[in-house]
């Protein structure tokens, strides 16, 4: 009886040890094998794109200028392309309203032609640089040229009604000056984050 309950623990004992390896070995081989939600990857764009020629659903490309490694292994080498979309755009306009755009990534394509797809978008917005203080400057500046314009002129409270109307005349200017457009430029490096879990082909990349 008590051999018997020996080898029935040996054997659970076996058993257990045998089971716990395989399911460490999947583990492993099914996390090497995905690019988890979150993952961060560097690229680096092929032809730039521009709020001021772009439109929505415009594609283009940039390839991984860093390795993407998971576990220690690298599993997204250098040079992989990602496809990209344009999905909202909006060129500068009058008012200094800057250029806008939107985009996300969808497609990786591996070494050996395979391709995948993906969830992704920039880690840092395209935002242009603030005219504001621009356009401040540009009214108080026809304020000033104003002033003094009146200030010589004969006409009575000429410095205040030439303060008007050079305010008056700088804040047109300020209407009419175009706010800046934004870009990707060729070659410029950037990072994307992936929003959903990457399958990826168990093979050598």
């Amino acid at each position: 009886m008590n051999l018997r309950f020996m080898k029935t623990e040996v054997f659970a004992y076996f058993f257990l040890f045998f089971a716990s390896f395989i399911s460490i070995n999947a583990q492993t081989d099914w996390s090497i094998n995905q690019l988890p939600a979150g993952t961060l990857i560097r690229l680096q764009m092929d032809n730039e794109i521009n709020s001021e020629v772009a439109r929505v659903n415009d594609t283009f490309t940039a390839t991984t200028s860093a390795p993407v490694t998971v576990n220690e292994s690298i599993v997204v080498p250098i040079g992989t392309l990602i496809e990209g979309r344009i999905t909202k755009v909006r060129r500068a306009s009058s008012g200094g309203k800057s250029g806008f755009l939107e985009v996300s990534f969808q497609t990786m394509q591996l070494a050996n032609g395979t391709r995948l797809a993906i969830e992704g978008f920039l880690v840092k917005k395209l935002r242009a640089e603030s005219s504001r203080s621009t356009k401040v400057l540009t009214i108080l500046g026809g304020a000033a040229l104003g002033g003094i314009v009146g200030g010589i002129s004969k006409v009575k409270n000429g410095a205040w009604i030439g303060t008007g109307i050079g305010a008056g005349a700088g804040a047109g200017v300020a209407f009419l000056r175009k706010g800046r457009n934004v870009s990707i430029k060729a070659d410029e490096e950037f990072e994307i984050k992936l929003t959903k879990n990457v399958n990826l082909p168990a093979q050598d990349f």
